[in-house]
């Protein structure tokens, strides 16, 4: 029986304005993709990030190539040579859309969720961070953290903002005077060298438990000269942008402590497993990480909580219109469905 791929357009609106290093968002326009046989639907969802300079245009064009749609008409339990099929598609965000449906098809059709399959344990996934924008206004930042500390055990502070490291180094301030839950940040790319010797061991001065992509994505040389001048018990550096798959790990081994895998970042569910066995062997510590995006991918995503560190899945936390429901939090724990593929059931009104 032949397999179409139908493709929608996902319109996820913030709760409130999401502001980062790259600029503000309200509204993220993702692409939702349908792999249809008969009476049987698999999800799959392909994050359309503006300051990746990609469009959902040209996402749509490649789902809908002669490559995908060979890759979605193989057996269904021939897994890995649907994959396989995949890998001529230059998009990461269109082959991780793919992957996660394909993955899905697979464990439906088997009768079980995905990390039953894997074999991992859902009792041993970590607790999420919840992410903190930027924001000018003050006293509602001091309270979009305090009411954040009082249900997560991490937040995640975002930073990187125009004003340079001491307005950041500022914002982590007020972040540590109104919540005792634990700090981590993330600049987004936005220090160059001597801002992050500045705020780094500062940071570490106030516990933050990491820090995430100091640095622009290529400059290596940059994080060499960061590690080489930063104080021994500095905070744990951790790569986000400079890493976009399995081939970017080796050249930070020594340099970063530890990656954060983004479905959309790497293609998908299988190159993530690969990185995470990849980032292990160069005993790097490992977080799972995701864009703005529904329940569907970030339920894929969650799906691997139990193999690592330090999951950041609060995607769907901060959208209003999350058409669909999957992974769930019993406080900040994450809470793994046990319906069989994802796991993933759209809601009734969506």
């Amino acid at each position: 029986m032949t397999t179409t791929i139908e493709i929608e357009p996902l319109s996820l609106t913030l709760r409130t304005p999401f502001t980062l290093s790259y600029g503000t968002t309200t509204v993220r326009e993702n692409l939702l993709i349908c792999l249809r046989t008969g009476d049987d639907v698999a999800l799959g969802e392909a994050a359309i990030v503006p300051y990746y300079g990609i469009t959902a245009e040209s996402v749509r064009a490649h789902l809908n190539s002669h490559a995908a749609l060979d890759a979605v008409n193989r057996d269904p339990l021939h897994l890995d040579d649907a994959l396989d099929a995949l890998s001529s598609i230059p998009s990461s965000f269109a082959r991780a859309a793919l992957d996660i449906a394909l993955h899905d098809r697979w464990a439906s059709r088997l009768g079980q969720p995905l990390f039953r399959l894997w074999g991992l344990n859902p009792a041993r996934c970590p607790a999420t961070s919840f992410t903190i924008a930027m924001d000018d206004d003050e006293a509602a930042y001091r309270e979009r953290v305090r009411a954040a500390g009082q249900r997560f055990r991490l937040l995640k502070i975002k930073l990187g903002g125009p004003a340079g490291w001491e307005s950041d180094w500022r914002r982590v301030q007020m972040a540590r005077e109104v919540t005792p839950a634990a700090l981590c940040v993330d600049a987004n790319s936005a220090w160059d060298v001597p801002s992050a010797q500045q705020i780094i061991p500062r940071l570490g001065e106030l516990g933050v438990v990491f820090v995430e992509q100091p640095l622009p994505r290529a400059d290596l040389e940059g994080w060499r000269a960061l590690r080489r001048s930063l104080p021994p018990d500095h905070p744990p550096l951790f790569a986000d942008e400079s890493v976009q798959g399995t081939d970017s790990i080796a050249p930070l081994a020594g340099l970063a402590d530890g990656i954060n895998i983004k479905l959309a970042k790497c293609g998908g569910l299988r190159a993530a497993r690969q990185m995470i066995t990849l980032a292990r062997a160069y005993g790097m510590q490992v977080m799972l990480g995701c864009m703005v995006e529904s329940s569907v991918a970030v339920t894929a995503a969650a799906h691997l909580a139990p193999a690592v560190d330090y999951a950041d899945l609060d995607a769907n936390l901060l959208i209003a219109n999350d058409p669909f429901e999957g992974v769930l939090l019993d406080g900040d724990r994450l809470i793994l469905p046990d319906r069989p593929g994802l796991g993933v059931i759209r809601h009734a009104a969506a």
